[in-house]
């Protein structure tokens, strides 16, 4: 399981257009195609199959696991080593460097800086981009102002106004966007850092992030100073002990996609609760948002008790994230978890168990219903189908 995020025709097929894009897909797909080793089930006793004996008798190597400190501070549990932040991050997509967007690249940065290095960087690209594209909006302001005088200018006059010109000023304009391309100053000093000031980056794992990397056996997690158990690191990551404490319910949605070779990260910068990706970040967007809802019909008369997830949505917040969707060209989902009774034996306090398995039975206590919604947008779907 887990075994790769491409399957090996995808590994082994380059583009047949060619090209730098094509290049730079394929190599792509080998940094990214080496996912942390997630344990997978043992293979079923079969008496008469000789994967049952290779099994029993050369058990895979468990891998070493990383080891993170819990920040109460920042509610993460933080990996300073560059070593470390670069390897977990490839190999998954887990956490997020504190002085870049995603990826931990900060010394990768600062070393180009160093060294004179050309290739750009994906911060350093936006930055570039988004200056290029602010001179564009103020050259073609320029450019529609002028015309709009020189329209007055005619009409004043009593000149006729040809109808074509504004179609031409924009074709004008967007070829010279077309054709402008991002360049780096050549008559720049290379900067000299410190080997302190290269190493202030620190990979940050989410909660979530963090227990699933626990429950697979790949982080441990300490606190000052000393290693801190499974439950002890979920009386830090939890608040109450309750069956529908937020961390859980929203944890119980992690774990399901993950399990499922999907890359899970937050969705706060959407307004939702998670963002799923079926591909590394660097190569594609997320496909689909989610949100997290609540199901309380097993609760009977204690469902009017107060509720820690919300059970509803309006119409209004409905019809606001399917604008946001379209824009932004995603697919929304609705989770319902169905959230077992507070007083269940099937439901112990969660916060209390210290052993993976017994974990584990607290999360098959739930289950779980995707609502899909969909705005369609007649030209996007006609756009789609003709290419």
């Amino acid at each position: 399981m887990f075994s790769s995020f491409f399957s090996s025709k995808e590994r082994t097929n380059v583009s047949s257009k060619g090209g730098k894009r094509a290049a730079r897909n394929a190599r792509l797909r080998k940094y990214y195609g080496d996912p942390l080793p997630f344990p997978a089930p043992p293979p079923p006793f079969n008496l008469f199959s000789p994967s049952t004996y290779t099994s029993l008798l050369t058990p895979l190597p468990k891998p070493e696991p990383h080891v993170g400190i819990w920040s109460p501070e920042t509610e993460s549990v933080n990996i300073s080593n560059d070593t470390q932040t670069v390897e977990i991050w490839r190999r998954g997509m887990w956490g997020k460097g504190t002085l870049s967007r995603s990826s931990p690249a900060w010394r990768q940065r600062k070393t180009k800086e160093m060294t004179g290095g050309r290739e750009v960087s994906l911060e350093e690209l936006t930055a570039l981009k988004r200056k290029e594209r602010a001179e564009f909006k103020e050259e073609r302001l320029k450019r529609e102002r002028m015309e709009r005088e020189r329209q007055l200018q005619k009409e004043a006059s009593g000149e006729p106004v040809a109808e074509e010109t504004q179609e031409e000023l924009g074709g004008e304009a967007q070829t010279k966007r077309k054709r402008q391309k991002v360049q780096l100053p050549d008559d720049q000093e290379l900067p000299v850092y410190s080997e302190e000031y290269l190493d202030k980056e620190i990979l940050q794992i989410a909660p979530d992030e963090a227990l699933f990397l626990m429950l697979v056996g790949l982080l441990v997690v300490e606190f000052e100073g000393r290693r801190l158990s499974l439950s002890e690191f979920l009386h830090f990551a939890g608040r109450t002990s309750r069956p529908d404490d937020p961390f859980l319910v929203k944890f119980v949605v992690y774990y399901h996609y993950r399990r499922q070779q999907i890359i899970v990260k937050t969705g706060l910068k959407f307004g939702v609760d998670y963002l799923l990706y079926d591909r590394p970040i660097p190569m594609a967007h997320a496909g689909h948002c989610v949100n997290v809802l609540g199901d309380y019909h097993l609760w009977g008369n204690d469902s009017d008790r107060e509720c820690q997830i919300r059970q509803k949505v309006t119409w209004q917040e409905i019809n606001l994230w399917q604008r946001l969707m379209g824009n932004v060209k995603k697919r929304l989902k609705l989770v319902y978890v169905e959230i077992p009774p507070v007083n269940s034996s099937d439901t112990p306090d969660w916060r209390r168990t210290d052993s993976v398995e017994g974990f584990l039975k607290v999360l098959q206590s739930y289950r779980l219903r995707e609502v899909m919604t969909h705005r369609m947008v007649i030209a996007r779907e006609r756009d789609a189908k003709e290419k």
